[in-house]
């Protein structure tokens, strides 16, 4: 049952507690707006708030081409001078608070069922006199003109500070918008009289702290205006991420400075603020940092726009509001932008996930009518609240001691952090469904990452310990061996845990800079070229009679997919068909015709895409053919094969190989000397996260040159991970493969990640001096006779990784003159030479070793 307004006065004692604030930049300016007046202004665009703004408007509501500003005098005639179409309206929130203050301010029942300033005060101390367990008022501080802001906590045993979810309630934050404040008041004698009653109303006492501010603005709601005694928008002069990223109190309304102090003091995980004037729920951001009014989401977007959605569903009117369709919400900066605004605030400083709720059309309605106001808004207030029990929860504490800890609490590497109370050490993260990456840390101890899953309508707990953090080191610091070329290696190396905590670590081959084409590059994939003296053979595959034909109609075409014969592997992906773009690329899934090249890797570029010559090529011209082959064993070819450029100043014959091992081989064979300058090799995975380029728009190939692509790391950590405990140390191995890697000393980098808070990642070189180191020799080697063909065959050699196999024609015939029958080296121990009838005869055969 709603409780009677009173009309008599209670003493008030005041209990100052104030959060100081150590900060120190002065907040961006703003006007007095004392003397402004309210103004409807004609727009062309939406970009015509940017203007409104720039010169001193101060916007109120937008629907449609209509903006309703608040203007000085001067501003007004200054946005007139600029074109634009405006006139002065009537402020009728203004206006009927005022009269409603002229004809009650002499009774005893100032402003009728509204409550002033006074009056909230009064029923705070009765409430508290007849709940003394369950509810407890306070002051955070004065108002201009020295009214207490008062705040309320509600909860089951309210003069304890227990572990509980922390939400609040704020209202009249515009001293004309006064309909949140009554509902307020309404709501805390709901959860009064229903506790120990209603289930959910139970529930939100005793699990919850419930603070509720229904009144913040009482000098403007005292004078029936928008701002302050000083003239400044309450919701306009919080810090702000894009405009006043400083966040101090200094400089700011004392009122916001008050509620700053609070917050800061307080643990808040859901909160909301009431308005007037419009009736929609409205999420961040309310700055998007682009000038524009443009919809630019938080990184919790699908969060915000949730709850936005759980507030409006229980709110009839807003949720079949036809001016913000299809369910009465909007996301602010898309509505109109504005800085300096609470809910921002609360999100980037304050770990709090805040929405600024619009509940009346009317700012300032009959008292008649907030019966109705209250019904439509009394179940959104209750299930909003609700939600933020859901998500992640638990404590943070000492490992040794088991006392709590103000820890930072990061989700997904999002940067607005939420923290756990320094008294209990509990934290309530609000979360969707889903897998989440959570971090914790503290100043003074090793910090800790876990993965964690959320169900509907659930929440998880994860409680975690802190320990003193360790302290990292390496030796050698540097790691040195000697492998030969395209060989196996080892290094030892070991990790030093110097400190009181457990070390976690991981390690990865970590990326290098390089200079000069034909070098190794770190991670994943590396290359070579034939200029090298340990380089990869070019020797030309030529498919132009066993080839497929492809036959492209116009210059930008991807034809596919084809078959690629067996099973290619490709960043952790088997394949099986392939795409020719005629732009010079090919890709196992796009199917993009893109001819502007580009750097590589790129999320804009063709995905799972080789590029041997990406230009704007012609292939559909004469003269061109295009082919691919396949033995459907373990070599794949795709030649291009006098195709031009579009402008036609380059004529290029170029090749792909792919090999069942996962190598890949680009063949130059004649160029030309035109257009050398103008295209992408090199080749990037799925998601056009990793990869490489070899060139971009530089002079690099020459005909009869080939690179190949080995796809390994030069260096493998061994393990990849683990744990050393506290003043101790472990040793590990590292792996070393130096196939496509040149002869020579080379750097590379072992990337060592770990919970040190001083030092979280160390590179550490790795020195490989690779070395010419021939494997042993092939000795028996047997043919066998298969009628006009050759069957080779021949043990394995220990210390190869691959074969070679020549024919000559004759018996003193050194083999590299002779005819190269493997492009690369195989791995097999056998080979079948397909010779016809026609050219069949003496031959003579060698297979050579190679690692």
């Amino acid at each position: 049952m709603y409780f009677e307004k009173l009309t008599h006065w209670a003493l008030f004692l005041a209990l100052a507690f104030v959060v100081s604030t150590a900060f120190g930049q002065q907040p961006v300016a703003r006007k007095n707006m004392l003397n402004s007046g309210l103004a409807e202004v004609q727009m062309t665009s939406k970009l015509d708030l940017q203007t409104i703004d720039r010169m001193g408007g101060n916007i109120d509501w937008v629907q449609g081409n209509v903006a309703r500003v608040y203007l000085l005098p001067e501003d007004f005639e200054q946005l007139r001078a600029s074109g634009f179409s405006l006139q002065w309206i009537p402020d009728e929130g203004k206006l009927s608070l005022q009269d409603l203050w002229e004809k009650t301010r002499h009774t005893r029942d100032p402003l009728d069922a509204y409550h002033t300033n006074d009056e909230i005060r009064t029923q705070f101390a009765l409430w508290q006199a007849a709940y003394p367990t369950l509810f407890k008022y306070d002051s955070i501080g004065m108002s201009v003109l020295g009214r207490p802001l008062l705040v309320a906590k509600l909860s089951d045993y309210v003069t304890t500070d227990e572990p509980e979810i922390e939400v609040k309630y704020v209202a009249n934050m515009h001293g004309d918008e006064t309909v949140g404040k009554e509902n307020c008041l309404r709501f805390i004698d709901t959860l009064l009289t229903g506790y120990g009653i209603d289930p959910e109303l139970t529930e939100l006492m005793t699990d919850y702290e419930m603070w509720f501010l229904p009144l913040m603005n009482p000098d403007g709601n005292y004078s029936s205006s928008r701002y302050n005694a000083n003239g400044y928008d309450l919701n306009r002069t919080f810090p702000d991420r894009c405009d006043d990223s400083v966040n101090t109190t200094t400089g700011r309304p004392i009122e916001v400075a008050n509620v700053m102090n609070w917050t800061a003091s307080r643990n808040f995980v859901l909160s909301a603020n009431f308005h007037g004037g419009a009736l929609v729920a409205n999420y961040p951001w309310d700055n998007n940092c682009t000038g524009g009014d443009v919809y630019a989401p938080t990184q919790e977007d699908c969060l915000f726009v949730y709850i936005a959605r759980r507030y409006s569903y229980y709110n009839t009117p807003m949720w079949n509001n036809s001016a913000f369709p299809p369910c009465g919400i909007t996301h602010g900066a898309d509505w109109y932008e504005l800085s300096g605004g609470m809910q921002d605030w609360d999100y980037v400083w304050m770990g709090d996930r805040e929405l600024t709720l619009e509940i009346s059309n009317t700012k300032n309605p009959a008292a008649s009518q907030l019966e109705q106001f209250w019904r439509d808004n009394r179940q959104s207030m209750r299930y909003y609240l609700l939600e933020a029990k859901y998500g992640v929860r638990g404590t943070v504490t000492d490992v040794v001691s088991g006392l709590p800890l103000r820890a930072s609490i990061s989700v997904n590497s999002i940067p607005y952090l939420t923290f756990s109370s320094a008294l209990h050490g509990e934290y309530y993260r609000m979360l969707r469904p889903g897998t989440y990456s959570i971090s914790f840390s503290v100043p003074g101890y090793g910090s800790q990452t876990h993965s964690v899953t959320v169900a509907p309508n659930s929440y998880t707990t994860l409680n975690v310990q802190l320990g003193l953090p360790p302290d990292i080191a390496v030796s050698p610091d540097t790691i040195r061996t000697t492998v030969g070329r395209c060989s196996n290696g080892s290094a030892s190396y070991t990790i030093i845990n110097n400190g009181a905590g457990p070390l976690t670590w991981s390690a990865v081959e970590g990326y290098t800079n390089y200079s000069g084409y034909g070098s190794a590059v770190g991670g994943d994939w590396r290359f070579i070229d034939s200029d090298q003296s340990d380089g990869p053979v070019y020797a030309w595959k030529d498919i132009s009679s066993a080839g497929t034909l492809v036959s492209f109609s116009s210059d930008d075409q991807t034809l596919g997919p084809y078959s690629v014969g067996f099973s290619f592997p490709y960043f952790g992906q088997a394949h099986t068909t392939f795409r020719i773009c005629g732009n010079g690329w090919i890709s196992f899934t796009s199917t993009s015709t893109a001819y502007e090249n580009g750097m590589l890797p790129s999320s804009g570029a063709p995905l799972n895409m080789l590029a041997a010559w990406w230009d704007d090529l012609s292939p559909q011209r004469s003269g061109t053919q295009v082919r691919y082959w396949s033995n459907n064993s373990d070599t794949l070819v795709v030649t291009f094969s006098n195709v031009q450029s579009y402008s036609g100043s380059g004529l290029y014959t170029f090749q792909f190989i792919l090999l069942s091992s996962g190598k890949i081989v680009y063949q130059y064979n004649s160029m030309g000397t035109l257009r050398l300058n103008s295209s992408t090799i090199g080749l990037q995975n799925a998601a056009g996260t990793k990869g490489m380029a070899v060139i971009n728009n530089q002079t690099y190939i020459h005909d009869a040159m080939a690179i190949e692509f080995c796809p390994h790391s030069m260096i493998t950590p061994a393990p990849l991970a683990g744990t050393v405990a506290p003043m101790s140390s472990q040793s590990y191995a590292v792996s070393v493969n130096t196939c496509c890697v040149p002869l020579g000393t080379i750097a590379g980098i072992l990337a060592i990640s770990s919970n040190d808070p001083d030092s979280p990642t160390l590179h550490v070189p790795v020195v490989i001096t690779v070395v010419d180191a021939p494997p042993d020799p092939v000795t028996d080697l047997t043919i066998y006779s298969e009628g006009t063909n050759a069957l080779l065959k021949w043990n394995p050699v220990p210390t190869a990784s691959g074969y070679l196999v020549y024919r000559m024609s004759g018996a003193e015939q050194d083999y590299s003159t002779g005819e190269l029958l493997t492009l690369v080296p195989i791995t097999a121990t056998s080979y079948t030479d397909t010779v016809t009838a026609a050219a069949a005869g003496v031959r003579f055969y060698q297979v050579v070793s190679v690692r």
